[in-house]
C-alpha cells in the first residue's frame, strides 16, 4: 500500500501544460539556487528546463559509482521491507528516499547527479513518487538507474478495524485503501521473495494509453546513451513479461514456470522463475541459433526454448538466485542494437528426471587449497551448468589396467572459495589426493585444457528444510566440508528469515589439512554470526585449540543444549567418512536432536 499524498505532491494544470515539472530527467522553471539553467530540447521535441550538472557527475559518472562497490542503499546493501513510516522519516537532502511502485529507494547520492536538479527530486522525498513519477516522465528506466539504491519494497499499513469505520473520528489512514495501484500491489507481492535480486511483476500491467506506445522503439536520446555502453538497463518497453506459449502437459506437473526478459544494446536476458527455495538445477546452450535452457527441480526437468529475434552468440552467462528461485542466462547480441521482441519463446512439456546428465567439461584453471588439496575449475563445453545446492557430481575417468571407469563423487564448493581470480560460472571442485587412491591421483595431475567426464546432479537435499532455520550448524571432516560451503554463504547471505548464528565444527589430522582455512577467517571478521571451531586429532604442541576426535563431551563444550521444540529454528548438517557420519548422527540423537532437524550428506 502507498503512502498518503503530500499537500501538494504533483505538477498544477499550469505545470503540465509547459511539462517543465521533471523527477528523475528534469527540472521545475524554477532555479535551485546557486545552480544554472540549460536549456534543451526533450525526446518529443518540447523544451524543457535541466540544471548544469558539476564537474565528474554525468550519467557515466553515477554508473561507476553504482559498481565501485559503494553502499548507496545506507542500509548495508541487504533489501527489507519499508514501513510508510519508515519512508516517511527518511525526508531531507542528506538522507532522502521515495517509493515507485512498491520499491523503495534511497537517492541520498543520485540527488547531485539529478539532471532535474536536488529540489525536484526532493518533491518525492518520504512519499510514494509513483504518480508523480509517472506524470512527468514514465518512460525513463528508474529500475535500472537506481538499481543500486533499492532498499526494499514498500511495506502494507492497512488500518484498523475503528480507524476504517469510526466516521466520527476519520483517519487519514483509510485514504491509503484507495492508493495502490494493481502494478504496485503486483509489484509488492513479487517482492516480498527478493534476496539478492529484484523478482519482477508476475505479469504485465497494461495502462489506458499503452496502445500509444506499446512496442515503439525508445528516443533518440535513449538509444544514444545505451549505444554508447553496455549501460546495465532495459532499452525495451516491452520487456516487463512475455507469456510462453506451453504445450499440453501430463496429468502429474510440477509448478509452473514463469519468466520475463530485458535487454541492452549488447545483451539479451532471459529470467526463468522456480520459486522460492526450490533449488533449481540447469544448463543453458545456444543450437543451430535457438537457446535452449533446461530447468530442473524436485526431479522433474522442463526446456524452455527461445527462438531469437536476431542472432545470439557465445558466450552464454548463467546464474541462480536461490532464495528467491530465478536462474539468469544472458547472452550476447550478435550486432549492436535495439529488438522489438525478444523472440518467440516455448515451455515444454515436464518430465521425470531418469537418469543423470553426462557433460563434457573443459579444465580451465588449477589453484592449490592445501599441501596436498587441489581445486579445479571446470567449463562446460555445450554451455554453463548449475547443480543444486547440497548436491554432487561424478567424475568419470577410464583407469589404466581396468575395463571399466573409475567413478568418484564430488560437490562443487560454489562462488568465493577460489581465487580473486577465480573463472566465474566455472563448476569448480575440491580434489584430495590420495598416494593409494585409484582416481585422485590422475586428478591432481590435470592441467589447464585437459578434458574431463561429469555426470549428475545427485542428491537428495531439500533446501525448504531451511526456510524457518535460524541457527544452523556444520560437523564435516576433511572434504566433507565442500557440501557446507555453497550452503554457509547461502544462509549468511539470505534476508527472510535473516540467519542469526552459523556454527562450524570442523575435524581434521593437523592444521595444515584444514581447508580453506584463510576464507574462514575473513568471514568471521567480516560477519559476527559466523564461528568456525577446529578440532585436530594430531595436533602439534603449539596448537591452542580443541583436540581429539568427535564425542559426548566435545558435543557438549562446543554445541551447549540444544532443544528440538515443535517449530525449531535450528538446523545440522554432517558430512565426512562413513564412520564420522555415522558417529555424529547417533551423538546427536543423544543430543536430543531430531532427525527432521539434521541432514546427512553421504557417498
Amino acid at each position: 500500500m502507498s503512502l498518503p499524498s503530500s499537500p501538494s505532491p504533483f505538477s498544477t494544470e499550469q505545470d503540465k501544460s509547459t511539462a517543465s515539472s521533471q523527477l528523475l530527467s528534469t527540472s521545475k522553471s524554477q532555479q535551485v539556487p546557486g545552480t544554472p539553467l540549460l536549456n534543451t530540447g526533450s525526446a518529443t521535441g518540447n523544451p524543457r528546463n535541466k540544471c548544469a550538472l558539476q564537474p565528474g557527475h554525468s550519467l557515466m559518472d553515477w554508473i561507476r559509482l553504482g559498481n565501485s562497490g559503494k553502499d548507496l542503499t545506507g542500509v548495508g546493501g541487504r533489501i527489507r521491507p519499508v514501513s510508510p513510516a519508515e519512508l516517511a522519516s527518511h525526508n531531507t537532502q542528506k538522507d532522502a528516499w521515495l517509493a515507485i511502485r512498491g520499491r523503495v529507494y534511497n537517492v541520498t547520492h543520485y540527488l547531485a547527479y539529478h539532471p532535474g536538479g536536488p529540489e525536484e527530486l526532493m518533491r518525492g522525498a518520504g512519499i510514494d513518487a509513483t504518480q508523480l513519477f509517472d506524470k512527468v516522465h514514465p518512460w525513463v528506466n528508474y529500475d535500472s538507474l537506481l538499481a543500486k539504491c533499492l532498499v526494499g519494497p514498500l511495506q502494507v499499513d492497512l488500518p484498523s478495524a475503528e480507524e476504517l469505520f469510526d466516521s466520527s473520528n476519520p483517519s487519514p489512514k483509510s485514504d491509503r485503501l484507495r492508493e495502490p495501484s494493481k502494478a504496485q500491489e503486483l509489484v509488492r507481492k513479487s517482492m516480498e521473495n527478493i534476496a539478492n535480486c529484484i523478482t519482477p511483476v508476475k505479469k504485465k500491467i497494461a495502462s489506458k494509453n499503452e496502445e500509444n506506445f506499446k512496442g515503439s522503439p525508445p528516443s533518440k536520446i535513449m538509444q544514444s546513451l545505451i549505444q554508447s555502453s553496455d549501460l546495465p538497463v532495459s532499452i525495451s518497453r516491452r520487456a516487463a513479461y512475455t507469456p510462453a506459449k506451453t504445450e499440453k502437459s501430463t496429468e502429474e506437473t510440477p509448478p509452473s514456470l514463469r519468466h520475463d526478459w530485458i535487454q541492452t544494446s549488447t545483451k539479451l536476458t532471459i529470467s526463468v522463475y522456480t520459486g522460492s527455495l526450490a533449488n533449481p538445477g540447469g544448463c543453458a546452450r545456444i543450437h543451430e541459433g535457438i537457446l535452449f535452457i533446461e530447468v530442473a527441480t524436485d526431479g522433474w526437468l522442463r526446456t524452455l526454448k527461445l527462438v531469437p529475434e536476431a542472432k545470439l552468440e557465445l558466450p552464454l552467462q548463467l546464474r541462480t538466485f536461490t532464495e528467491s528461485g530465478k536462474i539468469e542466462v544472458s547472452a550476447q547480441k550478435a550486432e549492436t542494437g535495439v529488438w522489438k521482441g525478444c523472440g518467440e519463446i516455448s515451455l515444454g512439456v515436464p518430465t521425470r528426471v531418469s537418469s543423470p546428465r553426462t557433460v563434457e567439461c573443459r579444465v580451465v584453471s588449477v589453484s592449490r587449497v592445501s599441501h596436498d588439496t587441489t581445486l579445479l575449475s571446470l567449463t562446460p563445453l555445450l554451455g554453463p551448468v548449475v547443480v543444486p545446492l547440497g548436491h554432487h557430481i561424478c567424475i568419470h575417468m577410464p583407469v589404466s589396467g581396468s575395463e571399466t571407469n573409475c567413478v568418484r563423487s564430488y560437490t562443487p564448493v560454489g562462488e568465493g572459495w577460489g581465487a580473486e581470480t577465480e573463472v566465474s560460472g566455472a563448476l569448480k571442485l575440491t580434489i584430495k589426493k590420495y598416494e593409494k587412491g585409484q582416481m585422485s591421483p590422475l586428478l591432481a595431475e590435470l592441467k589447464s585444457g585437459d578434458n574431463v567426464t561429469l555426470s549428475g546432479p545427485y542428491g537428495n537435499f531439500q533446501l525448504q528444510k531451511l526456510k524457518a532455520v535460524k541457527t544452523i550448524y556444520f560437523i564435516a571432516a576433511g572434504t566433507g566440508i565442500t557440501p557446507m560451503l555453497g550452503l554457509l554463504r547461502f544462509m549468511l547471505g539470505r534476508s527472510n528469515p535473516r540467519c542469526e548464528q552459523v556454527h562450524l565444527l570442523f575435524f581434521n589430522k593437523t592444521e595444515e589439512d584444514i581447508l580453506f582455512q584463510d576464507k574462514f577467517e575473513e568471514i568471521a571478521k567480516e560477519d559476527d554470526r559466523f564461528t568456525a571451531t577446529h578440532v585436530l586429532s594430531d595436533a602439534t604442541s603449539t596448537w591452542t585449540g580443541h583436540r581429539g576426535r568427535i564425542g559426548k563431551d566435545l558435543l557438549n563444550q562446543v554445541l551447549g543444549k540444544v532443544n528440538c521444540a515443535d517449530q525449531c529454528s535450528h538446523f545440522f548438517c554432517l558430512c565426512g567418512p562413513t564412520d564420522f557420519t555415522h558417529s555424529a548422527h547417533y551423538l546427536l540423537g543423544e543430543h536430543q536432536v531430531r532427525d527432521s532437524c539434521l541432514h546427512a550428506f553421504m557417498g
